[in-house]
């Protein structure tokens, strides 16, 4: 490695910075981001599954969470609400991050609470020549 140009220092002309962490933009970045967070998870007694890595389920005496990791996108539901409030409370220490509340759509699915649970629904769309069919 050198020094960027116009950026070197002639007092240290060896020294170069060494990155501590994966940035935005960097081929490294999504799986970084994707080790960290597992790592994290994993050490809290979360499972990878193993028919799709990126989701994660916790079981314990107190109730049972489920986490589907998509990208940057984190779709997280449990058997106790207690249970998911301090999961995510414990999320927002560790990360920077933003609560949204419950999930309405998440990668083009609509999730609607419904008595019994959840109601999901995919409506396809196509667009030709400006109307849908």
């Amino acid at each position: 490695m050198e020094q960027p140009p116009g950026m070197s220092d002639p007092q240290h002309p060896q020294h170069v910075c060494k990155l501590q962490r994966a940035l935005y933009g960097f081929k490294q970045a999504p799986r970084a981001w994707f080790d960290r967070f597992s790592s994290f998870l994993l050490k809290y007694g979360f499972l990878c599954n193993l028919a799709d890595p990126s989701l994660f389920t916790f079981h314990s005496d107190h109730g049972s969470l489920i986490l589907l990791l998509y990208v940057d996108d984190i779709l997280l539901t449990g058997t106790i609400n207690t249970l998911v409030a301090d999961f995510i409370t414990l999320l927002s220490q560790e990360f920077a991050m933003k609560y949204l509340g419950p999930a309405h759509h998440f990668l083009g699915i609509e999730i609607s609470p419904t008595p019994n649970g959840l109601h999901l629904s995919q409506i396809t769309l196509c667009l030709y020549n400006s109307r849908t069919c």
